[in-house]
């Protein structure tokens, strides 16, 4: 992918593009066995982390830490529940 990026933006993106493509189509394709549709959610699982991701650093890098800063915040919930407690 790296020499991809080297020849330009376009070029990486479709083939970044083309791949996932031809990953969610022959898990599509193959839908009726069970192992592909347990695959088919994993794989959209990730996917909608790494575009959450993607989302927060886009964010950061465009100079607003808002996303950051939300995310601290719910990633301290778990423990301001538990000490709330004690």
């Amino acid at each position: 992918m790296a020499q991809l990026l080297n020849h330009g933006e376009t070029p990486f993106l479709s083939v970044k593009l083309a791949i996932g493509a031809l990953a969610g189509y022959t898990l599509y394709k193959f839908a009726e066995i069970p192992l592909a549709r347990r695959g088919m959610k994993v794989v959209l699982g990730i996917y909608f982390i790494l575009m959450f991701v993607h989302a927060v650093t886009g964010f950061s890098a465009l100079g607003w830490h808002a996303p950051s800063t939300v995310l601290t915040y719910f990633g301290g919930l778990p423990r301001a529940f538990i000490a709330s407690f004690f």
